[in-house]
């Protein structure tokens, strides 16, 4: 694996998401989101840390990721996307999937050995002594910086993003830019039209989620607030969780006041920009692919399709799944997963809605035999945190033994070195055994058309 650019942050969904399957299609595990042997050393350190100090350090790391203003206006786009598709073995591929990030697409990919390039990533840019409440302020002094990120590259989207509640510690020295490709890169191009020969199939994935906004030019947008614990109205209009939660905090205010909403727009970590599908139908058609659309509003839908194709897909293979791995956001290992036989369930975050999502689930499946569960953690007593307690009933759910996989109980949600060690402890749950046929396209298809329709996931061919 090799370093990426300045620009694209490390510890966001989109980069991790690429490196995990990157490693699952290189036939390795993906030991290290940070890609850091220092950082995974230093992390059990700062765990012992007093509290204060671990969030610190935890904020430190991130700002180690930002850029500044100047760097922002220099923003080599070309250079990012070529450091994506060099992380995949080069070679000929029956299918790619391209769009919206997505964990649950993220082991459909591995399984089936096919790559995912994302149209979104996070731009982190350097803000010393920011205040994570003062929505107004960040937008007027975002708006120079979204400039910047708009001039690096002509074809850009700029998503300024602000949550408060479940980014407090990140956004403490730092602003969030999530920048979205509304058309694709040369090294996108060139990787799609030399690994897909004639005949494959390209699909997009796309997210529908829309966020309100406040649009500040025909290409970028301030949003405030995230997909999470707390809701849109919440984040817009306050209520008795935000002022607890700010209150908790020790902020003079009750409810945050952003700017006012002009527009509603793809959201801006998850949802796909429709500007990119107009310029995949013309390299589809050139190049002779099929292109299909995946479509979804909620990310988590994925999730239980995705789980339904893999037990079609064990069972096909004469292996009898008892395993569920539960993933939390970039905490997550297709290699390993489909090595263990397990079935994967991811989630987008460690709250209340993604916990009720895993409870569903679990609800209308047979009792699975062991449930192995990661727990991302965010340094934040966030709204909508679901907490320890919570998780465990829903480990209760196992047959024989349900676990929370390199977890630190007593200091989630600011338990750091998870990250350092959860795959490490997750290849120690149970024997690594040889995977099945990789799934193929027709599976994947029918799967989708089968499972999807009571979950809101629909697929169209586009070509």
């Amino acid at each position: 694996m090799s370093k990426p650019p300045k620009g694209i942050a490390r510890f966001d969904s989109s980069a991790a998401m690429l490196l995990a399957l990157a490693n699952a299609l290189h036939d390795r595990p993906f030991a290290s989101p940070s890609q850091s042997p220092t950082l995974d050393r230093l992390l059990p350190s700062l765990n012992r840390l007093p509290t204060g100090l671990r969030e610190w350090g935890y904020a430190l790391g991130g700002m180690a990721e930002g850029i500044t203003l100047r760097q922002a206006g220099e923003l080599d786009v070309e250079g990012i996307a070529e450091w994506m598709v060099s992380e995949y073995p080069q070679q000929d591929y029956p299918a790619a999937f391209i769009g919206s990030s997505n964990g649950a697409l993220i082991h459909l990919a591995a399984a089936m050995g096919a790559p995912w390039l994302p149209q979104t990533f996070l731009c982190p840019v350097r803000a010393a002594n920011n205040d994570p409440d003062d929505a107004q302020t960040s937008f007027e002094q975002g708006k120079a910086i979204a400039a910047a990120l708009l001039a690096a590259w002509p074809r850009l989207a700029v998503h300024h993003m602000q949550d408060p509640n479940q980014d407090r510690l990140m956004l403490d020295q730092m602003r969030y830019f999530r920048l979205k490709l509304r058309a694709l890169p040369l090294a996108f191009n060139e990787f799609l039209m030399g690994s897909l020969p004639a005949g494959s199939t390209l699909f997009i994935n796309h997210c529908t989620r829309q966020w309100q906004v406040t649009r500040t030019s025909d290409r970028s947008f301030f949003q405030f607030g995230a997909l999470g614990g707390a809701t849109e109205k919440e984040y817009l209009q306050g209520g008795p969780r935000v002022a607890e939660y700010l209150a908790r905090y020790g902020i003079d205010r009750e409810r945050w006041t952003p700017p006012a909403i002009t527009d509603h727009v793809p959201e801006a970590e998850w949802g796909l920009d429709g500007y990119l599908i107009s310029p995949l139908k013309k390299l589809a058609e050139a190049q002779g692919l099929k292109l299909m659309e995946i479509r979804y509003d909620d990310p988590e839908a994925m999730s239980y399709v995705v789980a339904e194709i893999y037990r079609d897909w064990y069972l096909a293979a004469g292996i009898l799944p008892t395993r569920l791995t539960v993933d939390s956001f970039l905490l997550m290992d297709p290699w390993c997963t489909i090595q263990q036989h397990a079935i994967p369930f991811w989630l987008v975050f460690c709250t209340e809605p993604s916990a009720a999502a895993l409870q569903r689930f679990l609800e209308k499946q047979p009792p699975f035999r062991n449930i192995d569960m990661m727990l991302f953690s965010h340094g934040t007593d966030s709204i909508g945190l679901a907490e320890i307690a919570r998780w465990r009933s829903l480990l209760a759910y196992a047959r024989e033994e349900g676990a929370l996989i390199g977890v630190d109980e007593e200091r989630f949600p600011r338990d750091f070195a998870t990250f350092a060690r959860f795959d490490s402890a997750l290849r120690e749950r149970a024997p690594l055994l040889p995977p099945p046929p990789p799934l193929s396209v027709e599976k994947v298809i029918s799967g989708i058309q089968r499972y999807g329709a009571k979950h809101g996931v629909t697929l169209t061919a586009l070509t």
